[in-house]
């Protein structure tokens, strides 16, 4: 945000001076607030910069007299100079040329305040905005973003791109909004359609899609950090997965999403949201600080060791907000385990006493409970500041008071600081909460938000296109947080329809407003839209793991939970039972496989087929009915039924079904999935792995065979060649080819007795092919 405010000082009009609020005030913000503003008890060298009284009691801008001024002198002295402000010890950044030059400019000219009065770093609620609007609002609301977007042009005298031919809409509106290529099917559909409003029809219908569920999944997952294998071990992980999933099938409103995200308690069997607490164990001020980048697109992880030398948050300010949810069992306990979170625990404690129970079995009862030990839910456990606390030391160890860093105060009702939190942090007043959201949908879309990056939103407010910022921020309210619903006015416009921007913009530029970003599509995009060719209607194919059976099945960890502590005992030794029971199958395993080797080294295959069928005979019965209802295993595969996938791999589902983390080698990770230790931790950079994936893997080599889903669509042209070059294009590029990629492909393919395969690998191959339009 900063580059653009820096940005747009340097192309102001030459002859116009500086405004201290646009263009001074921001240098002052990112500069000086840190050290020299009320956000310090004791400012630096007693000197306050942000409100007018401070500036002109301090006397260190003399108007009309740059060089007099102290200020001026400080901030350009040389990097080596230890009087040189800001100070550069402690990650403060010094003025760049520019904005010297443009302090110097502003003093020359007078230094003009303008009637500024304050910094206000609190910034205020949003007002009211407006009845809420339904969705049959969405064309006009389309039109009304694209009259910002006029009047933008008219202030710069620019234009927006072209508009895009239903080709091109097609391909990319699919890519945007479910995550993947069209099939063929879908693509006659829709050009074949006569239909004037067949744009909108299809925006709609892709918004109400489980494919738009999947891709929405991912976009959503990543900045979660949901990764099954990096949730609390001995959890079933995939329900916290499942219930972000459903959230999106279901439109939930956004706002609705984050506020039982934040309220969530329980066991995660019974509330899949309280995977947003297991996710960070032992880690309350990490989960702060995530929670405030994702929800409120305010980096604040400085300010856990020292106040933010970058803006004015304080170390105080970022304890304050954290002790809202710091208190969560989940997040205040390294492991999260506890007996006391056993409702049985106080009965089984004083049974096993009177039962004078040996340790084997006290070890049994707290393996059988232990899936009930990690339960989410708030506890007494103050959040305190730390040993490091530099505002004031007497305050170090003690307590921490919640408080909210801008907008409304949120007081705390019977004791419940999550609740508070979350009413607040939801709250259409926040002046963070919804603009964020409507930020990182444009950019979701559009390639790049209105402020960049998309966590940099400050009490400042955007130097450009702010009325649409406002307006959009705006319309997601009186949309009552309908994503969807959101996405389509985005979606409908003429700014989104036009022809995308092949170079990205400046640092320290600002989004031109001409088109969609040219971008690489993302490792599932590209994952994905291999599969579109392989798999008939791939967005209903799910996979095949049942957790009947398995110690994590949630409806055996449900019934777990309502034992008595009589009940658990007897279940304790039940299952001790079976893993001494299953340590001897496992030695009996051992001698079949032995006793099998023995029998193929004397060439005895009658031998061999009579061990093969005694010992199935035999593994099937090992365990007993009763142990076998324990349900002491693990998730199993269950075998394809549907005639449409029977004979494809397991494997080939959508990204969003394929839990994480993937292997280094798998497809996905090579294209720069995220492992989702981090928000946003994706890469799109081009790395010599892809080419090889791409010319010679396992996915392209499926796509060419025989039997794939393309050949088999290819084999209904009857062998002419023009309807199949035609055909492919479609399918792979969602186009028709050109005359002169006709007359290529005929001359390259010729002599080929693959010409259907060649042509298909090219395309795959192909930048056009991985990038979106």
């Amino acid at each position: 945000m900063f580059l653009v405010v820096l940005g747009l000082a340097m192309g102001r009009a030459a002859a116009a001076p500086p405004r201290f609020e646009a263009d001074v005030l921001p240098v002052l913000y990112r500069h000086c607030f840190s050290c020299h503003s009320e956000k310090q008890a004791k400012p630096k060298a007693g000197l306050r910069l942000d409100s007018a009284a401070a500036i002109d009691e301090a006397g260190v801008i003399v108007p009309g007299k740059p060089d007099a001024s102290e200020l001026l002198k400080r901030v350009s002295l040389p990097l080596t100079d230890a009087d040189v402000m800001p100070p550069l010890k402690g990650g403060a950044q010094p003025l760049s040329d520019a904005e010297r030059a443009l302090v110097r400019e502003w003093i020359t000219a007078g230094a003009d305040l303008g009637g500024w009065i304050k910094f206000e770093h609190r910034q205020p609620p949003l007002e009211a905005a407006g009845a809420p609007l339904a969705r049959a609002a969405v064309p006009d609301l389309a039109r009304e973003v694209d009259a910002f977007v006029d009047r933008h042009h008219a202030r710069h005298g620019t234009r927006p791109n072209a508009p895009v031919s239903d080709e091109v809409f097609l391909r990319r509106v699919h890519l945007d909004v479910v995550g993947r290529i069209p099939s063929l099917d879908e693509s006659t559909r829709f050009l074949t359609s006569t239909a004037e409003d067949k744009r909108a029809r299809l925006i709609d219908a892709l918004l109400g899609s489980e494919g738009h569920v999947s891709h929405t999944y991912n976009w959503k997952a990543d900045q979660l950090r949901i990764n099954p294998r990096a949730l609390a071990g001995g959890q079933p992980a995939w329900l916290y997965d499942d219930w972000v999933k459903e959230a999106i099938r279901s439109g939930l409103p956004h706002d609705e999403t984050v506020r039982r995200l934040i309220t969530a308690s329980g066991y995660l069997w019974d509330n899949g949201a309280a995977g947003f607490y297991l996710r960070d164990l032992g880690m309350p001020l990490d989960h702060a600080s995530n929670l405030s980048r994702v929800f409120l697109g305010t980096r604040m992880e400085c300010a856990q060791c020292h106040d933010n030398p970058l803006e004015p948050v304080t170390q105080k300010d970022f304890y304050q907000m954290a002790a809202f949810t710091a208190g969560v069992s989940n997040l205040n306990s390294p492991s999260g385990y506890s007996n006391d979170h056993v409702r049985q625990w106080p009965d089984l404690k004083a049974l096993l006493a009177r039962m004078d129970a040996d340790k084997a079995l006290q070890d049994g009862v707290s393996r059988t409970i232990s899936p009930l030990k990690r339960l989410t839910r708030d506890t007494a456990k103050p959040l305190t500041f730390p040993a490091t606390y530099v505002h004031d030391p007497a305050e170090r160890g003690r307590p921490v008071s919640p408080r909210t860093l801008f907008g409304d105060e949120a007081p705390i009702v019977d004791g419940d600081r999550r609740r508070a939190f979350a009413e607040w942090m939801t709250s259409p007043r926040n002046p963070r909460f919804a603009r964020n959201a409507a930020n990182r949908l444009w950019k979701r879309v559009l390639g790049a938000g209105l402020i960049e990056p998309v966590d940099s939103l400050t009490a400042l407010p955007p130097p450009e296109h702010r009325e649409l910022l406002d307006f959009l921020t705006a319309t997601l309210i009186r949309l009552r947080f309908d994503e969807r619903a959101f996405l389509a006015v985005v979606l409908n416009t003429r700014l989104y329809q036009s022809a995308a921007v092949r170079e990205r913009p400046e640092p320290g530029t600002s989004f031109a407003l001409q088109g969609p970003l040219l971008r690489r599509l993302s490792a599932e995009q590209i994952w994905d839209s291999h599969l579109v060719l392989l798999v008939p209607d791939l967005d209903e194919r799910k996979p095949l793991l049942r957790h009947e059976g398995s110690n994590l099945n949630p409806a055996r960890l449900r019934q777990l939970s309502t034992l008595s502590a009589e009940a658990i005992i007897d279940r304790a030794r039940d299952e001790m039972a079976y893993r001494a029971r299953r340590r001897e199958h496992t030695l009996r395993l051992a001698d079949q496989q032995h006793e099998l080797t023995a029998a193929r080294a004397r060439g005895d295959a009658a031998e061999v087929s009579r061990l093969q069928a005694a010992h199935e005979r035999e593994n099937e019965t090992f365990f007993s009915p009763e142990l076998q209802a324990l349900e002491m295993g693990g998730a199993q595969p269950a075998p394809e039924t549907d005639a449409r996938w029977k004979f494809l791999p397991r494997g080939l589902v959508r990204a969003s079904e394929i839990p994480l983390p993937l292997p280094l080698g798998h497809f996905l990770r090579q294209f720069g999935q995220s492992d989702r230790r981090e928000i946003d931790a994706y890469n799109r950079d081009p790395n010599p792995t892809h080419a090889l994936a791409l010319m010679n893997g396992d996915l392209v080599a499926r796509i060419l065979a025989p039997d794939s889903l393309l050949r088999r669509q290819l084999a209904a042209t009857g062998g002419d060649r023009d309807r199949m070059l035609a055909l492919i294009y479609r399918a792979v590029l969602v186009r028709a080819p050109t005359a002169a990629e006709l007359a290529t492909l005929a001359s390259a393919t010729a002599s080929s007795p693959t010409p259907a395969e060649d042509t298909i690998w090219a395309l795959l191959n192909s930048p056009e092919f991985l990038f979106q339009p």
